[in-house]
């Protein structure tokens, strides 16, 4: 098994969707309970005890997905590994041979990605993963080919110290 000199996991923590997912499941929690278990109907024009238990059911799934939610970064000395669950169904590998440059930066998620998640920017910002955990911080990297993609993170100074090691080391070779 290689060595991984870096790990992160990133999780989902917006708090208005995990408020309004547990408000959801806690409110047909209670109509379920009313309806089905006690047997007074819940509301003037009550659904069917089915509807209600597959409602539940519904939003019982979207609080799992949000608990799935989570990228995983791995950094060692042959390059960065990432994933982000439950969307990728493998790790993405990319080797330091194959970067022109790796620096941190500060970025802003909403101006020039559109939000979290797999993000799409701009020609000239590239592609972005992150989390709402990330800090306002990311590793940019540059490839060959000059496409980019920033990955989010909230320990920016250990990736920072990672990414000096490997530059000294000649791993990426900015003479492109």
């Amino acid at each position: 098994m290689e060595n991984i000199d870096f790990k992160e996991v990133q999780r989902f923590k917006v708090w208005w969707a995990w408020a309004l997912v547990t408000a959801l499941n806690l409110l047909f929690i209670f109509a379920i309970l009313q309806q089905v278990i006690f047997g007074k109907p819940f509301g003037n024009k009550p659904a069917s005890d089915l509807t209600l238990v597959l409602i539940e059911l519904v939003s019982l799934f979207l609080f799992v997905f949000l608990l799935s939610i989570k990228l995983v970064t791995r950094i060692d000395h042959s390059g960065i590994q990432y994933r982000f669950y439950p969307f990728q169904f493998r790790p993405t590998k990319i080797e330091w041979a194959d970067l022109r440059d790796a620096y941190m930066r500060q970025y802003n998620s909403f101006h020039e990605y559109g939000g979290w998640g797999l993000r799409t920017g701009s020609p000239k910002t590239g592609r972005a993963i992150n989390t709402s955990e990330s800090s306002n911080k990311g590793l940019q990297l540059v490839f060959k080919d000059g496409k980019q993609l920033l990955i989010g993170t909230k320990r920016p100074g250990e990736i920072e110290e990672f990414i000096t090691i490997i530059m000294a080391k000649g791993s990426i070779n900015r003479e492109i």
